[in-house]
């Protein structure tokens, strides 16, 4: 902990114009601060007798200073308080918030009591350098492989889940990165992630050339995924009126050929003449394996990645959003999996008070067919303020 806060006074202070008021200008002119804070409140139910609250205070700093035209610092700090009933459950471990798989641990938790907790730790801590046609960033950086919005097998690095919706800004990822642009709409992107114990079975390096190809933008995809070989194609065009997006990977596991497996999505978007937007996506997951255990569960106990996209073999998802005028905005989704019919509807109203002011309402009700399992329903409040 307190070389995590070395690392951060030092950034602060690493040039005097902090605390020198002739260097105003060159402040304004090559920092970069913002961020914002959020209160989330929750209530976690099946019916009237088993209600749960929790409570969730998120704040984040994003810090860029641009030393020159080549040389950029990225930081980014998230700081979570939660408390609330969910802190006494047994599904509920204090520890799992303080899990770090970077090669520096720049994660932490200032208070870990019985009924509060915070977590604080670094997703963005990177120095970037670009040249002429390269590009290269050195630390925890977030890489964006991925194209549809709900699920991508072309996303090796940092695979998000998408029932996450309060980190907008998605997880990040010790490694190193190159582009080479190799034309005005083509690209070579290489990149290497590992721990700090530099082992193999969690190592990740692979290309990607991304290319324009008859009105679609596509990408070609190999490396060395974790304790597998991987290649991979997606692409995003559109088909007349209507947007077409896909992703797929080919896993081929090292030791053992049963493992390898098939991971592919696609999306399918449409803008109608009233402002209704429409979405349709579905996935396969061949690295799916049947299991007891409730997938609601599974969903967010257990960690995703690439060959791991969700619980269930196959699954869809479709969505409709729109205005209410220019303060409110609405959807409504939804996702059905074939694992034991476990679906899930997602429904959202916003409101934009002021420009950086923002109330959200949010809810997950989860249903699936197994004995003894209750069905689950969350709902959000989120009140929102960016600085």
């Amino acid at each position: 902990m307190k070389k995590i806060l070395l690392i951060f006074i030092y950034i602060l202070t690493i040039n005097p114009f902090f605390a020198q008021e002739e260097k105003t200008s060159w402040t304004k002119e090559h920092i970069s601060f913002g961020g914002y804070v959020k209160y989330i409140n929750s209530v976690n139910f099946h019916n009237a007798e088993d209600l749960m609250t929790d409570n969730l205070v998120h704040n984040r700093f994003n810090l860029k200073v641009y030393f020159s035209d080549a040389v950029k610092l990225n930081l980014g700090m998230r700081n979570r308080i939660f408390y609330g009933d969910m802190l006494k459950s047994i599904f509920f471990s204090a520890s799992s918030l303080d899990n770090d798989k970077g090669m520096v641990d720049l994660t932490f938790l200032p208070i870990s009591k019985k009924n509060l907790v915070m977590q604080s730790t670094f997703d963005r801590l990177n120095i970037n350098f670009s040249y002429k046609k390269w590009d290269v960033t050195l630390g925890r950086q977030r890489i964006n492989w991925g194209i549809n919005t709900v699920w991508n097998p072309n996303d090796l690095y940092n695979t998000s889940n998408f029932l996450d919706f309060d980190y907008e800004e998605k997880p990040g990822t010790d490694a190193v990165r190159m582009v080479y642009e190799t034309g005005e709409m083509s690209n070579v992107e290489i990149a290497y992630k590992t721990n700090k114990d530099f082992d193999e079975a969690l190592t990740i390096v692979a290309a990607k050339y991304q290319f324009n190809f008859k009105s679609y933008d596509v990408q070609l995809i190999a490396g060395k995924f974790l304790n597998d070989y991987t290649i991979g194609i997606g692409w995003a065009g559109n088909i007349k009126n209507l947007g077409f997006k896909g992703e797929a990977n080919y896993f081929i596991n090292k030791d053992d050929s049963d493992e390898n497996a098939l991971v592919a999505s696609f999306s399918l978007d449409y803008a109608f003449k009233n402002g209704i937007n429409w979405m349709f996506s579905g996935l396969y997951n061949g690295n799916y394996k049947e299991s007891g255990v409730m997938p609601l569960l599974r969903l967010y106990n257990s960690e995703l990645n690439a060959k791991n996209l969700f619980p269930s073999e196959y699954a869809l998802f479709s969505q409709f959003s729109g205005d209410f005028g220019p303060a409110w905005r609405w959807s409504l989704g939804g996702i059905y999996a074939t694992e034991n019919n476990f679906t899930i509807i997602i429904p959202q109203l916003s409101y934009a008070i002021k420009d950086n002011w923002n109330i959200d309402l949010y809810g997950q009700s989860f249903f699936a067919d197994i004995p003894n399992i209750k069905q689950r329903n969350i709902i959000y409040l989120r009140t929102s303020w960016n600085f």
